[in-house]
């Protein structure tokens, strides 16, 4: 035994074992014939759709059809889900959704912009609704900035390039996406609506910031499914999917989606949703987003003489943004505080009746802020 008490015949045991290692990580590397690595997790558009029939599908919480022009978007992360309508001359305008209610979360807002002469877009985020669920990959704000890019780039119509720009509301985690990628690519914008946004949530609300979500890798997938239940406010248990043409069962409206239903739908059928959600809570631009923020905040404050910028049309312009009353997941008053302190003069700050998801219950108050904002005919 040497003086640090190890015998020739440990180090032996212990080469033998460090051999062992690297001849089995040889082994069980795929040949090259090998089937590629799964890159995403399928949609319930793969999944679950091809399974039933047309009546059936018409009755879900969420028919592939809840909104017109409905494209879905092949990329090197997955399939997308993309809606797209509207006048082709009109304003342009990207829609960008939360962390758990995907596209029909602008079931009201969307189809009223529309009635008043605006060109949408709006998409299912990774994981959400018929959204594939990106793998060996984080779900980062480069990722979720992505799809805006997917979203514009294959539309029939151009809507970047030669001057063009586009205008967004990003509603919750849709609002980080938002401002992340105003900051990358701040030419490409004209203006910025943000509904109930994240970047500067001091407190995770319950549930987001547990051991379960900080570790979901190594989480057995059954109780990292309970758990987001839980957070979402469902039931673990999967709940059948009721095909009869009763009353209380009848084909979703778009300006009042069933949004508890549908979270219900989107766990039991979405196989990537556990994993999207919980890596977005732990990788997304949710918190300490202030150097994020500053950099477009710089240019609508006119506070940077970059030339790259010096015929942004967000320089020296307004940021609207709307709040429920009572929400408890972003709370007014502090998202108010940090965003004056980067955007003094430069935010218009106005509330509606509701919690978190106000988009919906309260949707035409928030429409009569947007009007006003955007110059548009109250009247469609």
């Amino acid at each position: 035994m040497d003086r640090y008490g190890i015998t020739q015949t440990t180090v032996a045991a212990g080469a033998a074992l460090a051999l062992a290692g690297i001849a089995l990580s040889y082994a069980s590397r795929p040949s090259r014939r090998s089937p590629r690595k799964q890159k995403a997790i399928p949609s319930p558009l793969t999944t679950l759709l091809p399974k039933l029939s047309e009546s059936r599908i018409a009755l879900l919480p969420y028919p592939p059809d809840f909104f017109p022009g409905a494209r879905d978007v092949e990329t090197p992360y997955g399939r997308m889900r993309v809606y797209e309508w509207g006048p082709e001359t009109g304003k342009k305008v990207v829609m960008v959704p939360g962390d758990t209610t995907p596209a029909p979360i602008f079931g009201v807002i969307a189809p009223a912009l529309v009635e008043r002469g605006c060109r949408v877009i709006v998409f299912d985020t990774w994981g959400r609704g018929y959204s594939d669920s990106p793998l060996s990959v984080s779900h980062d704000s480069r990722l979720l900035s992505l799809q805006i890019l997917f979203a514009v780039t294959s539309s029939p119509l151009s809507w970047i390039g030669d001057s063009q720009t586009f205008s967004i509301i990003g509603f919750s985690l849709g609002g980080g996406i938002t401002m992340s990628f105003a900051s990358q690519f701040p030419n490409m914008i004209d203006s910025i609506i943000l509904l109930a946004p994240v970047g500067f949530i001091r407190a995770m609300p319950g549930g987001y910031a547990s051991r379960y979500i900080r570790y979901h890798q190594w989480m057995p997938r059954s109780i990292l499914h309970n758990h987001i239940a839980s957070v979402v406010g469902v039931s673990p248990t999967k709940q059948a999917i009721s095909t009869s043409e009763s009353p209380s069962n009848k084909r979703v409206s778009p300006d009042n989606p069933d949004l508890p239903a549908l979270w219900q739908w989107q766990l039991d059928t979405h196989e990537g949703f556990v994993h999207s959600f919980a890596d977005t809570v732990q990788n997304g631009p949710i918190q300490h987003q202030h150097d994020e923020w500053k950099r477009v905040s710089d240019i609508i404050c006119d506070r940077t003489s970059d030339p790259a910028t010096a015929n942004c049309k967000l320089r020296n312009s307004q940021i609207l943004t709307i709040f429920g009353e009572n929400d408890g997941v972003i709370i007014p008053g502090d998202t108010t505080e940090d965003m004056s302190k980067l955007l003094p003069g430069h935010v218009r700050f106005r509330s509606v009746p509701g919690d978190h998801g106000f988009p919906i219950p309260s949707g035409k108050a928030a429409l009569q802020h947007i009007y006003v904002f955007w110059d548009l005919p109250n009247e469609g």
